[in-house]
């Protein structure tokens, strides 16, 4: 049998064409596939004969390249752990980059529903493109697990195809805001956060929440998404004389922001809280070091917390550091696909019935014990208050608070 693979872009095989479901069906139609190619329905047996498809669309170039390297690493090491095969059925990964570009992301999950035939989509980082896809599933019949935050996909924008493994930006701009009021009430805060869908939602969040426990807010400050030179904003910032900074930044933004925080010697001078992508224990502070110790922040994904020991072991067992939001995100959907392949008996692709199956019982991930509201097949997460340590061989977001099962406002908010 097929062990799960990493395309990057290869055509499904004409064999593997031969079982397509009614769904799959109507995928091709709304892709602009011809009646005339339409293969019969399958049957169960052969259901089960053929490999399980997923599509995994993330950002492997641009400025999250390297949180695309993460989730797709994590993706990959679950796979490995379950013998390439969930419920007995092998699995095989197709992976396309989005470049974090919303058509580009909307261009790459056309051709893996309608060219390769994938059997269930997951992936994305970037809360703009996982917008954009959000109709393009949804108009497709296709069975998703986005992996990006965006609020609107718990509210407004719900699709009965999709379920979120993750967290929303409100998670995380919330819990800041109310750990910034529990721990300093009364201080005054500037924001500063990279000037796209996320950073709007993220300091919109913090702000909201913040002002509603009587805090006190001064300027928000905004960059365009792949900015070098942080030296306008940190001199304006300075200029400001604030108690604190919450900030949002990710990727190789978040690393040059940090490591500018620190050249122009406001480490330590103002506190400094934030999301905790701008803290990634994988991807950012093995790159800026003691730029980062005493920051604050909140998140869903932690190296200390005990329910990812487990897959902190292995990932560092197969030669990587500790993991950060991402290849535990990865890591985390490959447990919930399996789950959800081992509850239908090998064939998730039955929606309806693949949906009732997580929402019965919680999934058991990295993340923790992982329920799914069924207002819109969003996760519910504990959120952790991280501090940034000193640590053997560097610094360690260490968990010092955990907001447990917080669940999102949902479609009513």
């Amino acid at each position: 049998m097929p062990n799960a693979t990493d395309h990057e872009g290869r055509a499904s095989s004409a064999s593997a064409r031969a079982a397509a479901s009614a769904a799959a069906t109507r995928r091709l139609l709304l892709v602009g596939a011809t009646a005339g190619a339409l293969a019969p329905l399958a049957t169960p047996a052969l259901a089960q004969a053929r490999p399980l498809r997923i599509g995994m669309v993330t950002s492997l170039s641009g400025p999250f390249a390297a949180l695309g390297e993460s989730m797709r690493a994590g993706m990959r090491l679950l796979l490995a752990q379950s013998g390439e095969r969930f419920a007995d059925r092998p699995v095989e990964l197709i992976v396309e980059d989005d470049q974090a570009r919303p058509d580009d992301g909307v261009r790459k999950a056309r051709k893996l529903i309608g060219q390769d035939r994938v059997d269930l989509l997951c992936g994305v980082i970037h809360s703009g493109v996982a917008l954009a896809l959000r109709d393009v599933v949804t108009e497709a019949q296709m069975p998703t697990f986005l992996l990006g935050s965006a609020n609107d996909l718990a509210r407004k924008a719900v699709s009965p195809y999709i379920l979120r493994p993750t967290k929303t930006n409100w998670m995380l701009g919330s819990t800041a805001a109310r750990r910034s009021h529990e721990t300093h009430p009364g201080a005054r805060v500037v924001t500063a956060a990279s000037d796209y869908a996320a950073g709007r939602e993220f300091v919109g969040d913090f702000v909201q929440t913040y002002q509603e426990f009587g805090g006190r807010i001064g300027r928000q400050f905004w960059t365009p998404l792949g900015s070098a030179d942080f030296g306008p904003l940190l001199t304006a910032i300075a200029a400001e004389r604030p108690d604190s900074v919450y900030v949002f930044f990710a990727g190789s933004d978040a690393v040059r922001f940090l490591r500018q925080w620190k050249e122009y010697r406001l480490a330590g001078r103002i506190r400094l809280t934030g999301t905790g992508a701008c803290f990634d224990q994988e991807d950012v502070l093995p790159a800026v070091g003691d730029a980062a110790l005493g920051a604050v922040n909140t998140f869903h994904q932690s190296p200390t917390a005990p329910a990812s020991a487990a897959f902190v072991e292995a990932y560092r067992t197969s030669g990587k550091g500790l993991p950060g939001e991402f290849s535990t995100t990865g890591y985390a959907c490959g447990q919930v696909l399996r789950a959800a392949t081992e509850r239908t008996g090998g064939d998730p692709t039955d929606w309806a019935r693949t949906r009732q199956a997580l929402f019965d019982a919680p999934v058991d991930t990295a993340f923790g014990r992982m329920p799914f509201d069924p207002r819109n097949g969003q996760a519910i997460l504990d959120i952790h208050v991280h501090e940034v340590r000193s640590a053997p061989g560097g610094v360690i977001n260490t968990v010092v608070h955990t907001y447990p099962q917080l669940r999102d406002p949902g479609p009513n908010a």
